[in-house]
């Protein structure tokens, strides 16, 4: 994830020396059906644009953990024979580090002038990381250790696709202020384990919708 990361920047680094590119970072929001409230979040980007009303773009964004609803139970024994086994109680949370980049075609006053809006295609690496949140009460996890067969961390990798548009307005030199949003579909998902393959259908949703609101700095 880290080298992909890297790529881009580079890509981005190397193309800023010869034409006009554009930074970007600000909020965001991640929604889909199966949470009833929404992962917030912070993104940072950059933007090339071929000419006004063409531009091409890529965008990371993390979403802070979300903890699941339902309270799970697990029996657990005790590396002492002597004391009973006893059940603990554990909740989900799931994260999102999403890497993106697509086109975005310009109407109205264009790329980098007043008032304007856009829209486009893109294709995003969706990162998932699952962990289970254990409560031990009054015992230490030292005395009643997990069971070889419990994982308490997992990971779920999606290749997705989708379209996204938004407003923008450019004030000279200043920069541009950008709201967008972007609607998300999982063509493929990996899960690395059973605790990842168990948050499916609670936190974990094949659609995705996702509301950013920033700033962009143009370099020459």
């Amino acid at each position: 994830m880290k080298k992909i990361v890297f790529l881009i920047v580079m890509l981005f680094g190397v193309k800023a020396a010869i034409a006009q590119f554009g930074l970007s970072a600000g909020i965001s929001t991640l929604k889909s059906f199966t949470t009833p409230t929404p992962f917030f979040g912070f993104h940072f980007g950059g933007e090339i644009p071929r000419d006004d009303q063409l531009s091409f773009y890529g965008r990371a964004t993390y979403y802070l953990k979300q903890m699941d609803k339902p309270i799970n139970q697990l029996f657990v024994f005790s590396s002492d024979p002597s004391l009973p086994g006893k059940l603990i109680n554990y909740q989900n949370s799931m994260d999102y580090f999403i890497i993106e980049g697509g086109n975005r075609y310009y109407i109205g006053n264009g790329y980098d002038a007043g008032f304007g809006a856009y829209g486009g295609g893109n294709m995003m690496f969706v990162f998932n990381t699952v962990k289970r949140n254990y409560d031990y009460g009054n015992v230490s996890q030292a005395q009643y250790p997990l069971p070889s067969t419990e994982f308490p961390k997992g990971s779920i990798f999606n290749l997705a696709v989708g379209v996204g548009g938004g407003l923008k307005y450019t004030a000279s030199a200043v920069g541009t202020f950008y709201f967008d949003l972007s609607a998300a579909y999982m063509i493929l998902s990996t899960a690395n384990n059973t605790t990842a393959q168990g948050i499916v259908n609670t936190l974990y949703s094949p659609l995705i919708f996702n509301f950013s609101l920033g700033f962009r700095k143009d370099l020459y």
